[in-house]
């Protein structure tokens, strides 16, 4: 291979040790066990599982050894390059290089982009506060465990699904939560009322504590605590702020690189590969044709990062391999847990069924099944996922 200049160079290099990442990474490996691979991430830590921060891990029932997704010395066995701490600064497709923080530059034959997501800052006063835990990574989820050892009174700030999982899991240590939310119903805009009220009862179980239907209008440090203005004129005093407020694709490297961007992520086929030749991509960054969907789809969901990402190492290592599975993730809140099948791009109609011990919702539009959420339904899940592929109209 000609490296055009560069230090070094590999036949596939990654970008990334996600789900999707790491996924690339396995499924080239499986087809070609000879072609040099390496794989860059400006993470400090190897591989690692990142749900479990705010559900197990948070909660102290589990450790740092449960998180990992690779043994000791599986990258050596593997003759895989792995570059933490490495942060890449520049993609040239038409050269196959790119530039790291450091200067070093690397050539490769296939690239994988697996970049992921970055939190969403609170957009307020105050919000970019360094002692704010925004959770996204390994650091900032042993931060989070860290206060649910301390005990002390802690707002988490948002209603999405890592911000009622962190609630629940530091309720369930012995911390003071207390859960500020501009929803007046938690996840009611995308699950429906229903779903909602089922979800807020889970977090009052838990013990914690809501203001639905206000929001954060700015956070001030006053000496040790934290004061929360909300828009109602009250104020919430804590010892520490946990935001989930989102996240958004981390596309910096594509969009300087001229690769097409779509509905704010990278566009590509059902095999991955983006609009430069030679550059897949996959996780939370594309938005990826589905032949099943009939469409492009947006999804950024663990299983589907994983997903996407075998399918990316296979087409980098000459398969045909393309993502044809229904999206969907779970939710794990206190001692509950939520499965969730669906296409993402709305409903117009909703049925619940069961009662609190288990339920399932089905979500139709013009009549067509697109989505399933159940708990402590496994058949009806597996069933739904299974109309989710027919394209099924009825049930």
């Amino acid at each position: 291979m000609r490296e055009t200049g560069a230090v070094r160079g590999a036949g596939l290099l990654v970008i990334g040790s996600g789900p999707a990442g790491l996924a690339a990474v396995r499924s080239f490996r499986e087809r070609d066990p000879v072609t040099s691979v390496i794989m860059v991430t400006a993470d400090w830590h190897p591989p690692y599982a990142r749900p479990p921060l705010t559900k197990d891990f948070a909660r102290g029932d589990s450790g740092l050894d449960d998180l990992w997704l690779t043994e000791d010395g599986w990258f050596d066995d593997q003759r895989v390059e792995l570059r933490t701490g490495a942060r890449v600064t520049g993609l040239d497709p038409s050269r196959r290089t790119v530039r790291l923080a450091d200067d070093t530059e690397l050539a490769y034959r296939d690239l994988v982009l697996a970049t992921g997501s970055r939190p969403v800052p609170l957009p307020v006063p105050g919000g970019n506060h360094p002692a704010i835990v925004y959770l996204r990574d390994l650091d900032s989820g042993q931060r989070l465990r860290g206060l649910g050892e301390r005990r002390c009174r802690v707002a988490v700030v948002g209603s999405g699904f890592i911000g009622c999982e962190a609630a629940a899991s530091l309720a369930s240590s012995g911390v003071d939560v207390v859960l500020i939310s501009g929803e007046e119903v938690p996840h009611a805009a995308r699950l429906d009322e229903d779903a909602g009220r089922e979800i807020h009862r889970w977090l009052t179980d838990a013990g914690v504590e809501t203001q639905l239907g206000v929001t954060v209008e700015r956070i001030d440090r006053v000496s040790e605590t934290f004061e929360l203005g909300l828009d109602d004129g009250r104020s919430v005093s804590v010892d520490a702020v946990v935001a989930g407020s989102g996240a958004r694709p981390d596309l910096t490297l594509a969009e300087s690189a001229g690769i097409v961007i779509e509905n704010g992520g990278i566009r590509v086929d059902a095999s991955m590969r983006t609009s430069a030749s030679h550059v897949l991509a996959a996780g939370d960054i594309v938005f990826a044709e589905h032949p099943v969907a009939g469409r492009p789809l947006r999804v950024e969901h663990w299983g589907d990062a994983d997903t996407q990402g075998t399918v990316a190492g296979a087409v980098a290592a000459g398969g045909d391999d393309r993502w044809s599975d229904p999206p969907g993730f779970w939710s794990t809140i206190g001692d509950r847990t939520l499965k969730y099948t669906a296409w993402g791009d709305g409903h117009d109609t909703s049925d619940f069924d069961g009662d609190e011990a288990s339920w399932t919702v089905t979500y139709r539009r013009d009549g067509e099944i697109v989505g399933v959420l159940t708990h402590e339904d496994d058949a009806a899940y597996e069933r739904g996922q299974e109309l989710l592929r027919r394209r099924a109209g009825s049930s």
